[in-house]
């Protein structure tokens, strides 16, 4: 390991407390940009990201109830006192989209964490000169270098409390910073009926529907000039996106991400009415949500790291806890059409004998002799599924099943996705169903009523 050019230095607040910046160190006479020889070992991290948790984590089985330091749901709200914090998180690499959300978010609340070995303060003037506005932006940065020099092992879950911990509203409404909201999400969420829902409701998870826009060029690549300009900022522009075959719901490949949404109600729903979903539909529904900031809200289980069940493991004990998740008229998200991140390629990996095996196949291939021979756990993602059974263990040993809201009768088995199993039963799940009639939950069926008044072609 490369000898440290300065002594670490901790915690660094400014005059009003609300930059908070973590600064690692710099290695003596390396330069970030030149080539670096491939027999080099990888640099590896100087300290464990958990020195950083606010839960009191110090290894990734560490499975927490309630959010530390925020205020109770007991205290009584009313409508007119409610306001809302975006929260989110993000690298270095997408600092430049922030910009974006300050504007469509408009003059209100921020609260982001960047994984960065930048200053703070440094970056929040730097978005300042960009539009975002001083006083409602929060930034707090975390160490690259210090935590995760490889790029392998992103902090998510880390920097999503972080970022949770400086809401002073009463409200968050939280999205990863690939996913931009619509231009009029912040004044839906303040229409006083969805207010009025929100005071009376502590465990209301209000549903923002989630879509995606096709890449405007062909080649792999990010082509900013071509897809921001279309990035759609209100529902009409999606639609029309839609129609074109040029955006779609978000992710069609992954059925269980967001196919719990009703997305055809959606299109009709009322700006600001409330759609309750009728069940839940897979262990790995993630939608994006709005909630009350306040201690019984579970917290992001920080030892899922980089890519790979950070946010479905949330909505799981979400459900559990006893929240209503109720989707939102006219709001959306839109997700950028980004290249893959490194943490997303570390969990593509896989061992030979699984190149061109269905995920659904996995376990079959594991346990004939052909993958008797596989390291599995020096694959991220085998550690991540390997965690996530250690997870649902403690899920359903310490919190009380009070979901209000069920899973479907024809609810997806996740389970047989995993590239690690155990033989105990997950009653929740006893089988995938083949056959579902549920137009609302077929993802092509959506995309195409969707899209159906008229046929725009492409262009």
């Amino acid at each position: 390991i490369q000898k440290l050019s300065q002594k670490w230095k901790n915690l660094r607040f400014d005059k009003d407390g609300t930059i908070h910046t973590v600064r690692g160190v710099k290695n003596e006479g390396t330069d970030s940009s030149s080539k670096k020889n491939e027999e080099e070992p990888k640099p590896e991290p100087t300290a464990s990201i958990f020195e950083l948790s606010l839960l009191g984590n110090t290894s990734p089985s560490d499975f927490r109830l309630t959010t530390p330091n925020a205020p109770s749901c007991a205290e009584p709200t009313d409508a007119d006192s409610i306001s809302f914090t975006l929260v989110s998180q993000l690298s270095q690499d997408r600092i430049w989209m922030l910009p974006y959300h300050c504007k469509r978010w408009g003059d209100n609340p921020m609260s982001v964490v960047i994984f960065t070995d930048e200053d703070a303060e440094v970056v929040k003037n730097k978005l300042v000169i960009e539009g975002c506005s001083k006083e409602q932006l929060t930034v707090q940065t975390v160490s690259k270098t210090r935590y995760d020099p490889n790029g392998t092992d992103y902090p998510v879950n880390v920097l999503r409390n972080l970022a949770f911990s400086k809401v002073k509203t009463t409200h968050l409404v939280y999205a990863d910073i690939d996913f931009w909201p619509s231009e009029s999400l912040h004044s839906i969420l303040n229409i006083q009926s969805v207010k009025e829902r929100m005071a009376s409701d502590a465990k209301l998870a209000t549903v923002i529907p989630v879509f995606q826009m096709n890449r405007r060029c062909k080649a792999y690549k990010d082509c900013r000039d071509d897809n921001i300009p279309f990035m759609p900022k209100q529902k009409d522009e999606l639609i029309t996106l839609i129609k074109k075959r040029q955006a779609s719901t978000f992710d069609p490949t992954n059925e269980g991400g967001h196919g719990s949404t009703r997305y055809i109600s959606w299109k009709d729903q009322s700006e600001g009415s409330y759609l309750d979903l009728p069940c839940i539909r897979s262990n790995r529904y993630e939608p994006y949500l709005a909630l009350r900031y306040c201690s019984e809200l579970p917290p992001f289980q920080e030892g899922f790291s980089g890519y790979g069940k950070n946010k479905m493991t949330w909505a799981m004990q979400l459900r559990r806890s006893g929240y209503q998740f109720s989707q939102l008229g006219e709001a959306f998200l839109v997700h950028y059409p980004h290249l893959d991140s490194q943490s997303r390629l570390e969990w593509n990996k896989k061992p030979k004998e699984l190149q061109k095996v269905d995920s659904t196949l996995v376990g079959d291939v594991l346990e004939s002799k052909e993958g008797s021979n596989i390291d599995l756990l020096s694959y991220k993602r085998a550690r991540v599924d390997s965690l996530f059974l250690d997870y649902k263990d403690w899920l359903r040993e310490n919190v009380t099943d009070s979901a209000r809201v069920p899973m479907c009768e024809n609810a997806l088995n996740d389970d047989v996705r995993l590239w690690v199993h155990r033989d105990t039963a997950d009653e929740s799940q006893d089988s995938e169903s083949k056959d579902n009639d549920d137009d609302e939950n077929d993802v092509y069926e959506v995309n195409e009523e969707l899209a159906k008044d008229k046929d725009a072609g492409n262009e």
